[in-house]
């Protein structure tokens, strides 16, 4: 008995001469702040994608850290031998024997 009763606002059309225009300034706004989110999550999944990239090429056993060196015998090495070779006689490698074939019938 002592509470009043509540009065809910009544919400007013706006009024017809600024309605068209309040719209599109809202509108206006709204595509700004979507286009400026677009642009702010794209850059944050680049920038994730870097990172991540770095990371894994830093970290992971499997990605090379250096240039990859190729496995062969130092050039001054392979002279001295072919040196060698040539001056005992060997001109060229040894022959593997010919492999076993059966006889044709």
């Amino acid at each position: 008995m002592g509470q009043r009763a509540k009065k809910r606002p009544q919400v007013q059309p706006p009024r017809p001469d600024r309605r068209g225009r309040d719209r599109q300034d809202e509108l206006a706004a709204a595509r700004r702040r979507a286009n400026a989110t677009k642009v702010g999550f794209v850059a944050a999944v680049a920038v994730l994608f870097v990172g991540g990239m770095s990371f894994a090429r830093n970290a992971y056993a499997g990605h090379a850290k250096a240039p990859v060196v190729p496995l062969a015998a130092p050039g001054r090495y392979e002279r001295i031998v072919k040196k060698n070779l040539l001056q005992a006689g060997v001109v060229a490698p040894a022959q593997a024997p010919p492999g076993a074939a059966s006889a044709p019938s």
